[in-house]
């Protein structure tokens, strides 16, 4: 069963840019990354603290009135503006098409995506030992797809089982820069500090964050934009209601056996890649897909330094559970899961039967 959620839309009106929160270095590069939620809750917080006339000031913590505080909580907690993202969107004729990241477990067979099985084959992977891998069974003419998104009407499909495609939305570009560091306090450069750094482009699109929440609906609605990532570019904002059936999937359409995880926003899970108990709740974790981990941290405005930096592990990463288990379960097991970390979907998968 499908169900109206509100989409947020962030349209930069120039280069945007998320670095990782790091020193510069004499002819260094400033690693630019996919963004996680934080940038994005910390956006609309400030946007909003202003609209209310509350004044920002570096190295200050501002003076927020209680209930203005209890919408847009603090650093350690939300408010009443729950999110989850963020993903990339186009927009051509007055159509927008919504791209999430792949899912890590799909290869490619003579041009067609296929989802890996399980195999009951005990494997260690970063010192942890799980009952299970994910397994291609084909020998020849395996290839990994290039491309790094699905669109949403595929990611329905691919939870279920059917064919499915992936794709690179051809709206952005990601563009290198060179900039240099400042002396601090000063309009004078650093000697040597010269850097390089990559930034991402969007024509016709940009990013977007999901909710269900009418509260952070009505509260957005009143923003024309929001200044986003490094440099702080300018991002109009709009909502509008779209209907899917992703997060709806439930126990009834899994049989309880065969369901694995997809996670489709960064998770930080206190075992690493897993859980260090290597399950989510009652269900155990049999095998995991994943790719490289994010680094995760973001600026401190109140006293000018770097937030505490988390490895989190990448979106698209894909968990095989030997039983169906609810939403909440595998939501706390993510640190940060307030700010939108850690959410996933559920997907069938097959067991590779060695016998046939």
């Amino acid at each position: 069963m499908s169900k109206n959620y509100y989409f947020i839309y962030f349209e930069p009106e120039d280069w945007v840019v998320f670095r990782e929160v790091k020193r510069f270095e004499a002819g260094g590069f400033a690693q630019a990354t996919y963004p996680s939620p934080l940038p994005f809750y910390g956006a609309i917080r400030s946007a909003l603290l202003k609209l209310h006339g509350v004044e920002l000031r570096y190295h200050k913590r501002p003076e927020i009135p209680e209930k203005l505080r209890e919408l847009v909580g603090d650093e350690n907690h939300p408010g009443k503006i729950t999110m989850f993202g963020p993903f990339i969107y186009s927009e051509e004729n007055g159509k927008k098409r919504h791209f999430f990241p792949a899912p890590k477990n799909v290869y490619k067979k003579n041009g067609k995506l296929k989802k890996m099985e399980y195999f009951e084959y005990e494997t260690k992977i970063s010192e942890i030992t799980l009952p299970g891998v994910t397994w291609i069974k084909e020998i020849t003419n395996v290839e990994q797809p290039e491309d790094p998104f699905i669109e949403l009407e595929q990611l329905e499909r691919f939870q279920i089982g059917e064919d499915f495609i992936l794709e690179n939305p051809r709206n952005y570009v990601v563009e290198p820069k060179v900039g240099v560091a400042l002396e601090s306090g000063k309009k004078q450069v650093k000697e040597s500090m010269l850097y390089t750094i990559n930034t991402y482009r969007f024509k016709n699109g940009g990013f977007f964050m999901i909710t269900d929440s009418e509260e952070t609906k009505n509260a957005v609605e009143q923003l024309e934009g929001v200044f986003l990532g490094g440099k702080q570019r300018w991002a109009r904002i709009h909502i509008e209601t779209v209907k899917t059936k992703i997060f709806e999937l439930g126990k009834e359409h899994f049989n309880d056996v065969n369901v694995g995880v997809m996670l489709l926003t960064p998770a930080i899970y206190d075992g690493g890649i897993v859980p260090k108990e290597l399950s989510f709740g009652s269900a155990k974790i049999l095998a995991v897909a994943c790719g490289r981990k994010m680094i995760i941290s973001g600026w401190d405005y109140m006293y000018g330094k770097p937030k505490p930096i988390y490895h989190a592990v990448s979106p698209g990463t894909v968990y095989y559970l030997d039983k169906f288990v609810s939403e909440s379960e595998i939501l706390h097991k993510s640190k940060l899961n307030l700010f939108g970390f850690g959410r996933f979907i559920y997907f069938k998968y097959e067991k590779f039967d060695k016998n046939s």
